[in-house]
């Protein structure tokens, strides 16, 4: 049984050990530390708590982030007490400390108990009751260490000797802010002689009977007859079983199995393929003859489980050696579509619920069905697989491994190795319950040698560490699916030089838009089984902006400037790309906007290239979903303060389960070129009588050219329509396709995708200026329910309409599907996102475009 420690916490800080010695050698005074103790939240971070009380300043704005950096380099004390209740008397008590960030000696009353090192595995401690007051207050100090010297971004992985997670020694998305902390809860956690160590539960179909095979692990401190009971729990809360069992117990750990069938089985699916049940499974225990019982058992766990098979295959026609990348589910295949997952705040102690759930509610609402956590952050806390499990989002869970530019190796000493296979037996075992986790992987980009070679040799389960963890989990989950690292090669990169030759098998990179033609024709030859990471930046928006730049302007000292380069522009600078292809762009709000264009048409454009290839492409995993940290610019979608960039939305247009897409060389043509595309329709359900109908217009809205195409029905990940063939005219600016995707029988459209191209005029003009040289247009507009209906009254097509509504609290309000040209006289209607009745109160929608004004 659980019991949180809830009572009032208190930090203070000491310089490295001064704590220890306690009183001055010269005068045999008290030392004090470096500050008065000040309230402390558990979980929580060390920074945090200082910002809280004064002593530091916001660490996300501007840069005073600087502010803090000292932080990890003192010793820092928890204090707080508790009470135990008399009938615990001659119990199991044991303190758990669930995450020490990332070192600590623990003391009960001024009795050394424990040293505890790493943030991934808990400090359990038995308390002897000779350490306790049982009458009264109990003093426990938590005292953290100075953190261990890490490996930046720019380092060595091969010197790395510890698993603290490395991304806040700093990273491209990040300034140095080492934490430190209680980052998980602390607890007591009371018992009878007999413990429920662990509970494992596999479900399995045979035959068209599905079983829950229930494994647990019993720590006895006395052996005897002991009884215990199972039982299981649907997803609605009914019994499915309820199943007694004994067994007579010996001191020390022991195994007990039962296997369970369950009748009328509710299975649990991906996003996008069907629900999410799950069941719980719940066992006691308790001796025989005792006054332990049922009703008051030694001890209980409870875990939550799904029912669903999981198995992997090689894609058609893939080598022989490639990995088995795609993911069965049930019997059917599922095309990944992926994010990569970074800490959600680089200070990750914080209370961070709510930022948890909307990052994961927006995963799911434009259909992602995997994250993978990337290497260099975090094994999360349980509330993120917790929401995976109901969202149906799986998990590709790396192993605190990650490169390090100069050497990507992974240290193979003994105490590295031991520290790690240590680490990663207790993570395997309290993870593997997910229904979600369907992927381990040894580390982020692991390759003999460094990024400054001329070539990268991803590694493989040879590596002697890697081989260690490839090992592991064959032993204690061998039915999920281990990658030695990401990429598995034996091309690391997709690029000009390795897309078509068949040594593409999964592949990273670019992480930037490849320009108006090298974009296209990259990502249209490239013939990867799995492009697990790939990506392009964006600026934050205007409003985000607006919250941690202390001056929200541009000139151009400004990307040189030290509040600049400590968020983000260091790495992530854009000024050359918007200048290149829109020429001067002096204005704030234009930088937002051309440069979210540009992530998002290349995103968009790259899902669904990987998406034609299907199922020779078993899926994309974009780089990157979030951000731990205020950036101006980052690959990130979502931005740090949840509000989500356009390539968020174009991504959930792509992803979309019913979609057409088009293929294409280039985005800038010269008049009388000729225009070429391919038309492609992606069915992840069965659509019957379905076509795609198509048409290409000017600005100012006149259709040149239409069609449709009829696709095959049933269910075809992708399959080719049809063609389109355009000779350019001369006398204009730009021109657009729109494909309409409609079952013909309903008449409901699944999907509506809008492409642009620009002419240009001399080859001295910047390619994408057509754009910019729009003249400007007139919305109106009005909500009606959950839609908001916005017409173009003007002459020219409104370009990428964005609704948004300002909240009092939090991130704008912004429809799923945002984005959409608007042709003169046009209405289009888009979807609100589900709120409250206050916050629609206190909604004001606002719709807006490149080149849009709001009518009078």
């Amino acid at each position: 049984m659980k019991f949180v420690l809830e009572r009032p916490w208190e930090l203070k800080g000491s310089y490295q050990g001064f704590w220890e010695f306690k009183r001055s050698m010269e005068l045999n005074t008290e030392i004090k530390g470096i500050m008065p103790f000040i309230p402390a939240q558990v979980p929580g971070s060390v920074h945090w708590d200082l910002h809280q009380a004064g002593v530091l300043p916001n660490p996300y704005v501007g840069t005073q982030s600087l502010a803090g950096e000292w932080v990890n380099d003192r010793d820092w004390i928890y204090r707080t007490v508790f009470r135990i209740d008399p009938a615990w008397r001659h119990r199991r008590i044991r303190l758990v400390c669930e995450g020490i960030d990332y070192e600590a000696r623990i003391k009960v009353n001024d009795h050394f108990i424990a040293d505890h090192k790493g943030m991934f595995t808990p400090a359990s401690i038995e308390l002897d009751e000779a350490w306790l007051n049982m009458d009264g207050d109990n003093e426990l100090l938590i005292v953290l260490r100075h953190t261990p010297e890490g490996v930046p971004q720019l380092g060595y992985t091969n010197k790395v000797d510890h698993l603290k997670s490395r991304f806040g020694y700093k990273w491209d998305f990040c300034p140095r802010l080492v934490h430190v902390g209680l980052w998980k809860p602390v607890y007591l956690d009371m018992t009878g002689e007999h413990r429920i160590a662990d509970v494992q539960v596999i479900s399995s179909c045979a035959a068209n009977e599905w079983v829950a095979d229930v494994h647990i692990q019993l720590d006895h401190a006395i052996g005897g007859r002991l009884e215990g009971q199972i039982e299981l729990l649907d997803a609605e809360g009914h019994i499915v079983e309820r199943r007694p069992f004994a067994l007579q117990a010996r001191p020390g750990l022991q195994q007990h199995k039962e296997r369970i069938v369950i009748d009328h089985p509710q299975l649990w699916w991906p996003n996008g393929y069907g629900e999410q049940p799950l069941y719980q499974a719940s066992v006691k225990v308790w001796p025989s003859d005792s006054a332990y019982s049922r009703e008051d058992p030694s001890d209980e766990r409870s875990t939550r489980f799904g029912l669903r098979a999981l198995t992997f295959e090689q894609n058609p026609g893939a080598p022989a050696d490639s990995a088995a990348f795609t993911i069965h589910v049930n019997g059917t295949p599922l095309f990944i579509k992926g994010w990569n997952w970074v800490p959600v705040d680089i200070l990750y102690g914080r209370e961070l619920t709510a930022e948890y759930q909307r990052l994961i509610a927006l995963a799911k609402a434009a259909h992602i069905n995997l994250l993978r956590v990337w290497g260099g952050g975090l094994i999360e806390r349980e509330l993120f697989y917790d929401l995976c499990d109901e969202a149906g989002i799986l998990v590709w869970q790396e192993m605190m491994q990650s490169s390090s530019a100069f050497n990507n190796e992974p240290s193979t000493t003994l105490e590295y190795r031991e520290l790690l296979r240590s680490t990663m037996t207790h993570v395997i075992k309290e993870k593997r319950n997910h229904p979600s986790l369907a992927i381990w992987c040894g580390g982020n980009e692991l390759t003999r040698d460094g990024h400054l070679e001329d070539v990268l040799r991803p590694l493989n389960d040879e590596h002697p560490t890697l081989r260690m963890l490839r090992d592991l989990v064959g032993d204690l989950d061998p039915d999920r699916l281990f990658l030695a690292t990401s990429p598995t090669g034996p091309s690391f990169f997709l690029s000009d030089e390795t897309a078509g030759r068949g040594i593409s098998y999964d592949v990273h990179g670019p992480w930037k838009y490849g320009g108006s033609k090298g974009h296209y024709s990259l990502y249209n030859k490239s013939d990867a089984l799995l492009h697990s990471e790939y990506g392009g930046d964006g600026y934050a928006s205007l409003s985000s902006l607006n919250t941690f730049l202390t001056e929200l302007s541009w000139d151009s000292s400004k990307a040189e400037s030290m509040e600049w380069l400590h968020h983000g522009y260091e790495f992530w600078n854009m000024d050359e790309q918007l200048a290149l292809l829109f020429g001067p762009v002096e204005d704030m709000e234009a930088r937002v906007q051309f440069s979210q264009w540009l992530q998002a048409e290349g995103l968009r454009y790259a899902v669904e290239s990987n998406r034609r290839r299907a199922p020779r492409c078993s899926g994309s995993v974009l780089w990157q979903m979030n951000e731990p940290f205020p950036n101006i610019a980052c690959t990130s979608c979502v931005d740090y303060y949840g509000d989500t960039k356009l390539a968020y939305h174009w991504v959930a247009l792509a992803q979309q389960p019913v979609h057409a897409s088009l293929q294409y060389e280039q985005i800038v043509y010269e008049p009388g070129e000729t225009f070429e595309g391919e038309c492609f329709a992606h069915m992840d359900l069965p659509v019957e009588s379905c076509a795609v109908g198509w048409t290409l217009r000017d600005a100012e809205g006149r259709i040149h050219e239409e069609g449709r195409f009829a696709c095959q029905t049933g269910t075809h990940p992708s399959q080719h329509v049809g063609r389109i063939v355009w000779a350019i005219p001369e006398g204009i600016s730009c021109f657009f396709i729109r494909l309409t995707l409609t079952d013909e029988i309903s008449k409901r459209v699944y999907s509506i995708n809008e492409y642009a191209f620009a002419i240009r005029v001399g080859s001295a003009r910047p390619e994408l200026e057509a754009f910019r040289r729009l003249p400007q247009t007139e919305l109106q507009w009005a909500r009606e329910g959950q839609a908001l209906s916005i017409t173009n009254t003007g002459q020219t097509v409104a370009l990428w309409v964005s609704a948004e509504a300002s909240m009092l609290e939090g991130p704008p309000l912004r429809p799923l599907l945002d984005g959409q040209l608007i042709f003169p006289n046009e209405t289009r209607q888009v979807r609100l996102p589900e709120a409250s009745a206050s916050e629609a109160d206190a909604a004001n929608w606002i719709a807006k475009g490149w080149n849009t004004r709001r009518a009078r």
